[in-house]
């Protein structure tokens, strides 16, 4: 679906702004019988009626179990810890990812009514912090790597240290790979579909070229850096935990396996319609109307299943863990949410020096997941 001087399909969905944007077939007015353009309406047709609500759960569930983590981390300690600062910057990716989903909705069935600038402003939002949420995942898989395996604590002075200097340059690379599409990001109208869109105009002679070094690098940073990260480190933590002795070492494969599982299911739908659309572009794959109508659906429903990920976090690397829980509850218990009854029922003992939320070392077998 390379695209044309003439015109380019504007979707509704915010798979434009993870560095995508679908096209109709090549054609020019002064030669349109050649070639008839796809019909794009019932593309458009189902996103102004499946992402507004959906977009919605994901925001609700993803502002309020986020805040609870960040509540959690900051009311417990003084000074975060360890894969406490990853978590506390996963968790602010993931709350600014969620916001600029009421905007995609409000798009899917007004079109774009907001300002060209916000454009611009918001669409690199939610690619920085699409791009930081995951790459956040990788430093939590690797530090648990270290620390389980390696039992290299990661809370004294200098280990804490290299963390920030760490998230401040995951930040800095997020804020990098989204330099493109603030350049590019614009509001144009498009009168075949009478409405105005904020995607990704590249200049026309350059377009291909963009679109296939866009898919290649949310391909890579996006999906397989990650997804090979998280396996080879969580491989080597069960070996490590099938080795060790203790009833906690069952819930911490559990749990281990649950991330994997969870950001699998999750991403790779998306990414596997992308490479689909990636054989389109370079023709490997013949270009029809009725599978391109069901390849944008496909999309935005893939994108929006990715989007839910962001929900998935706080349970998976937070309210599972047993060291979260117990804190989460006794955070409720100062805030005068749950009676110290309830808190001496459900909360063990809990070490209150200056450790991680997460288990930071073999001790305890590993109790902390």
């Amino acid at each position: 679906m390379a695209a044309t001087t003439a015109e380019l399909q504007i979707s509704f969905s915010s798979e434009d702004y993870l560095g995508y944007y679908n096209e109709s077939y090549d054609y020019n007015y002064s030669n349109c019988c050649s070639a008839p353009p796809c019909d794009f309406y019932p593309h458009q047709e189902f996103s102004g009626s499946f992402l507004p609500p959906f977009y919605a759960l994901i925001f609700l569930l993803g502002l309020g179990g986020n805040m609870m983590v960040i509540a959690v981390l900051l009311l417990d300690r003084v000074s975060l810890a360890g894969t406490d600062i990853f978590i506390f910057n996963l968790a602010i990716a993931d709350i600014l990812l969620v916001v600029t989903l009421p905007f995609w909705a409000a798009q899917s069935v007004l079109g774009w009514v907001f300002k060209d600038f916000l454009c611009k402003v918001i669409g690199s939002i939610l690619k920085i912090n699409f791009y930081a949420s995951i790459i956040f995942l990788i430093c939590i898989s690797l530090e648990r790597y270290l620390s389980i395996v390696y039992v290299i604590r990661m809370y004294n002075r200098n280990k804490r240290s290299l963390i920030i200097n760490t998230t401040l340059v995951v930040w800095l690379i997020c804020f990098l790979l989204t330099v493109p599409d603030f350049v590019y990001l614009r509001a144009e109208f498009d009168s075949r579909l009478n409405t105005t869109s904020c995607s990704l105009i590249f200049p026309p002679n350059t377009t291909m070229i963009w679109k296939i070094s866009l898919i290649i690098i949310n391909q890579v940073i996006a999906f397989l850096l990650p997804l090979m990260a998280m396996v080879y480190c969580y491989f080597h933590i069960i070996l490590t935990l099938l080795h060790s002795k203790g009833f906690q070492k069952h819930k911490a494969l559990k749990v281990i396996l649950a991330v994997v599982v969870a950001f699998f299911l999750s991403w790779s739908p998306y990414h596997l319609v992308q490479f689909i659309r990636t054989l389109l572009q370079l023709e490997v794959l013949e270009k029809d109307c009725q599978w391109d109508e069901k390849l944008d659906i496909a999309e935005t429903i893939t994108t929006s299943l990715g989007f839910f990920h962001c929900c998935l976090n706080p349970l998976l690397y937070a309210f599972i863990g047993v060291k979260f829980r117990n804190k989460l509850f006794m955070v409720l218990g100062r805030l005068g949410c749950v009676s110290q009854n309830f808190l001496r029922r459900h909360c063990r003992s809990l070490n209150h020096q200056r450790d991680s939320t997460w288990s930071e070392s073999t001790e305890g077998s590993y109790a902390g997941f």
